[in-house]
C-alpha cells in the first residue's frame, strides 16, 4: 500500500512537473508562436533562427522533460524527441534526445525495483516474448528499439536478466534507443522546415524499423522453439541407439 501511495505521488508530482516545464517553454517560445500563426515561406528563414537561437536553460528544460517522460510509466516522450528535432536539428536534437532517453530508462529501473510489484508485470505477453528468447541481450535491444513496447516491461526484464550487472543493462539501452532517438529529430527538423518529402521519409523509417525489430524478435522466438525441438529429437535418437546396443 506505501508503495502504491509513493508511486501515486511521484506520478502527481511528475505530471505538475511536466506541466510547470511546458508552460515555461510556452512562454519562451511565444514570439516563434504568434510568428508561425502568420507564417509564409518569406518568413520561415527568420523563424527557424529565432526557434534556435535560445540558450541553455531551454535545452534543460526539455532535457528534463524527456527523461522524466521516459522514467514514469504511462507517459509518452516521443512529442519531447520531436521538439528537440524542431528546436535543435537533427544532430544536436539526436544527442538530446539519446542521452536524456538514457537517462530515464537508468531511473525507470530504479523506480521498478523500489516501487513496484515485478510480478505484476511477469505476466504481461511482453514479458514472456523476451523472457524466452536465446539471445537475452539483443531481444533487450530490440524491445527498448520498438517505440511501441512499454518501457516499463523492458526494465523489468532487464532488472531481472542482469541483476546489479550495470554495464550489462546499460549496453541493450545505449543501442536499443539510438535509432528513435535521430528520427524522432530528423523529423521535427523536417517539421520546422516544412519539408514534406523528409517528414514522409521520417514516417517510413519509423514504420520501417519497427516492423523489422519486430520480426526479428518473432523469428528469433521461433528459431529458439524450433531448436528446442530438434534437441530433444536428438536426446531421444541418442538414448535410443543407447537402448539399441545394450539389448
Amino acid at each position: 500500500m506505501k508503495r502504491k501511495i509513493i508511486r501515486i505521488s511521484l506520478f502527481i508530482l511528475g505530471g505538475i512537473l511536466g506541466l510547470l516545464l511546458l508552460y515555461k517553454l510556452y512562454l519562451s517560445y511565444l514570439p516563434e508562436l504568434r510568428l508561425l500563426t502568420n507564417f509564409d515561406h518569406h518568413n520561415e528563414e527568420l523563424l527557424v533562427k529565432m526557434v534556435r537561437s535560445h540558450g541553455i536553460e531551454d535545452l534543460a528544460f526539455l532535457f528534463v522533460l524527456n527523461a522524466i517522460c521516459v522514467a514514469i510509466p504511462g507517459l509518452s516522450n516521443g512529442i519531447f524527441c520531436v521538439l528537440n528535432g524542431i528546436l535543435y536539428g537533427p544532430a544536436f536534437g539526436f544527442i538530446i534526445n539519446w542521452i536524456s532517453d538514457i537517462l530515464g530508462q537508468i531511473i525507470l529501473m530504479e523506480l521498478l525495483r523500489k516501487l513496484y510489484d515485478l510480478r505484476d508485470i511477469s505476466h504481461s505477453k511482453i514479458y514472456k516474448l523476451l523472457t524466452t528468447q536465446k539471445y537475452p541481450m539483443i531481444a533487450l535491444t530490440i524491445g527498448y528499439l520498438i517505440p511501441f513496447i512499454p518501457s516499463a516491461t523492458v526494465s523489468y526484464v532487464n532488472v531481472m536478466i542482469n541483476k546489479n550487472q550495470f554495464k550489462k543493462q546499460i549496453i541493450p539501452i545505449v543501442i536499443g534507443v539510438a535509432p528513435f532517438a535521430y528520427i524522432y529529430a530528423y523529423g521535427g527538423d523536417s517539421i520546422l522546415h516544412l519539408d514534406s518529402s523528409r517528414i514522409i521519409k521520417a514516417v517510413i523509417m519509423f514504420i520501417v524499423i519497427a516492423l523489422i525489430a519486430a520480426v526479428i524478435l518473432l523469428i528469433m522466438k521461433s528459431l529458439k522453439k524450433h531448436a528446442k525441438k530438434a534437441w530433444a529429437s536428438l536426446k531421444l535418437f541418442i538414448y535410443g541407439l543407447f537402448q539399441i546396443k545394450s539389448s
